[in-house]
């Protein structure tokens, strides 16, 4: 359900605004409505305050990565009253210096190995030579083209042959290289040993500093995330502040909000104790309101699929609940393996305990979903890629009566498929006549009457309850009366007058409904494939278990396992995916078409802080003095 708001249009003196927008912020259930920025200033206030929130996010996007790799998951609670800007820059200045490191060490590593296949030469000695009036050159050559009169020539002195490459040193009286046809190799500032106790020594560092982080990522990234919502509380206000309009010679600021209809009265009487002229009125569709759903326990868990796609429009409906029963049905069918949704429910009683609210959240969602997998597991007649139709288990064979084979499955997801284009018309029908009138639900209503009417007669038939020899009849009577309805009443919203234009309108609308609706029909059939792919799948893994596992006590059900957990897990992993996705392009596709799903919604954001008040005068926050 959509939260019903209150439009409050604000004036304010522009020597008491800040000190106003404080007072919005405690009360926290205003949503102002802000401007769009284009470029922002890179010396403005606000781009200050980004910069330093893009920083935050950056460290400790790091230190979640180490704490990840090194399984950290007690961490020390945040401290307010740490100087949160000096430990961003500890952390960054070590991220910095690790990064140097780095640097240098494949430098060194680089020169090492240009340097290794001519030895350990220490350029004190090189320098003595020079003195001397001898000029040692390092060369390498391919062993082909090695001419043994360099030796006579410039005393080359072979230093490493390996078959192939020849590395030699010449040494002249002339400083220059000597004029030969091989590649000259500079000489080294540092001998290997010199270069390979630097490279000691920046590992020695690098560890230091790895080992700091962790300690850091352990003992200070929760203080860092509270000094990260003290910078999102500042740009949310430095927004807030710039989304006023000047009037009045600048001498007055006009801005915008939004409240729910449960906090109006609270809201109102605290507004009323301030010496401020507001406006309170009842918002239109066309003021854009933003979007606050209040939902039941179980809708409010599916809530987490319905934002994926896009909030519905001020001024329309919330089609969560109507479609969470649906997609619990669809994934169930999709993963169809009453073993893995065993699986799936026990991980969501794990996921549940957990203190974040979105993994709590995402078990809840998961709870649902294995459910309705065991379910659809059972009837389908799999568990863990046993076909259960197919096994002598005494116990089972009772219950094979409610399995279903591979056609009735597939029958089933057609079914299931018609029941739903067929709710989310008799949802538009209602929600239709409520909004706008009658007339405005009367094509739809004509789908609905033609398609369920229909269903409905071929029921009644094959029970018995209609006579056999008038239901032609009633077909036909119930189809013409629908497509009535779809001819005339096609495009009343857009004003189509008089009979030859409605006729013209509506059968261009008849055919494309039709074709959609075939369309729509069709889409189903992939839950049905799904199901049967990953049963399938699930089978091989069996009879590769116990196809390739030899004959040998212990060993073979070492293997079997194995490829078991292998197996099976390759197939969880892939099937979840289809299984989330699939039922999801059902809902946002053929379910939201159908029942005339409005977006374009924006999310109701209230203006306030994350963080308590009292800390507000730490370190971080004395850059600005508008606070």
């Amino acid at each position: 359900m959509i939260v019903k708001m209150k439009k409050y249009d604000f004036l304010i003196y522009h020597k008491d605004y800040q000190s106003f927008l404080l007072k919005l912020r405690e009360l926290g259930v205003v949503h102002i409505v802000q401007k769009q920025f284009g470029t922002i200033a890179e010396d403005s206030d606000l781009a200050k305050w980004l910069n330093k929130e893009k920083r935050y996010h950056e460290i400790i996007r790091n230190l979640d990565r180490i704490n990840t790799d090194k399984k950290i998951k007690e961490l020390k609670a945040a401290n307010p009253n740490s100087d949160g800007d000096k430990i961003l820059e500890n952390v960054e200045a070590l991220f910095d210096e690790k990064e140097k490191l780095q640097l240098e060490k494949q430098g060194i590593q680089k020169e090492i190995e240009r340097i290794v296949p001519f030895g350990d030469f220490e350029p004190a000695y090189i320098q003595r030579l020079e003195e001397k009036g001898w000029y040692m050159h390092l060369h390498t050559v391919s062993e082909s083209k090695f001419d043994t009169q360099w030796i006579e020539d410039y005393n080359a002195i072979t230093l490493e042959n390996n078959g192939s490459q020849i590395c030699f040193a010449t040494f002249t009286k002339q400083a220059g290289a000597p004029p030969i046809e091989a590649e000259h190799i500079r000489i080294s500032d540092k001998s290997m040993s010199e270069w390979k106790m630097d490279l000691k020594q920046i590992e020695n560092r690098t560890a230091e500093i790895a080992n700091e982080l962790v300690r850091m990522a352990k003992e200070d990234i929760e203080t860092l995330r509270y000094y990260e919502k003290i910078v999102n509380d500042h740009i949310n206000f430095e927004k807030v502040e710039l989304s006023g309009d000047a009037a009045a010679g600048e001498k007055l600021m006009i801005l915008e909000g939004y409240v729910p209809v449960e906090h109006e009265p609270q809201t109102t009487e605290s507004l009323l104790k301030e010496a401020l002229y507001f406006n309170v009125s009842t918002p239109t569709p066309e003021d854009n309101p933003p979007i606050k759903l209040k939902n039941n326990r179980f809708a409010k868990t599916f809530e987490l699929i319905a934002d994926l796609y896009d909030k519905p429009q001020y001024g329309t409906y919330d089609y969560t609940a109507f479609f969470a029963p649906f997609y619990i049905l669809f994934f169930g069918l999709c993963l169809g393996d009453c073993g893995y949704g065993m699986l799936i429910f026990l991980i969501s009683l794990y996921l549940r305990r957990s203190k974040d609210e979105f993994m709590r959240s995402a078990g809840n969602l998961a709870s649902y979903l294995g459910i309705g997998t065991m379910i659809f597991g059972f009837l389908s007649g799999t568990f863990f890629g046993i076909p259960l139709l197919e096994v002598d288990w005494n116990w089972i064979q009772p219950l094979k009566k409610i399995m279903l084979d591979s056609d009735k499955l597939f029958w089933l997801a057609l079914i299931i498929g018609g029941i739903q284009i067929s709710y989310a018309l008799t949802i538009k029908t209602i929600t239709q006549w409520m909004r706008f009138g009658v007339l405005y639900a009367l094509d739809t209503f004509g789908w609905l009457l033609t398609i369920v009417g229909n269903a409905a007669i071929y029921f009644l038939a094959e029970q018995g309850i209609i006579n056999a020899e008038i239901q032609p009849l009633a077909h036909k009577i119930v189809t013409a009366c629908g497509v009535f309805l779809m001819l005339f009443f096609n495009n009343v919203e857009k004003g189509v007058k008089g009979i030859p234009g409605s006729i013209g309108s509506g059968l261009f609308g008849l055919y494309n409904k039709i074709v959609g609706l075939l369309g729509d029909m069709l889409s189903y059939i992939r839950l049905f494939a799904l199901g049967i792919s990953g049963s399938v799948m699930g089978l091989v893994f069996n009879k590769l278990a116990v196809g390739f596992a030899p004959d040998i006590i212990i060993v073979r059900e070492l293997v079997m396992i194995l490829i078991l957990l292998f197996g099976h897990g390759i197939n969880i992993a892939i099937n979840s995916i289809g299984s989330f996705v699939h039922p999801m392009r059902l809902t946002f596709v053929e379910f939201y078409n159908n029942v005339g799903f409005e977006g374009g919604g924006k999310p109701y954001t209230p203006f306030r802080i994350n963080t308590p008040v009292t800390h507000h005068s730490s370190p971080v926050t004395n850059n600005n003095n508008k606070q």
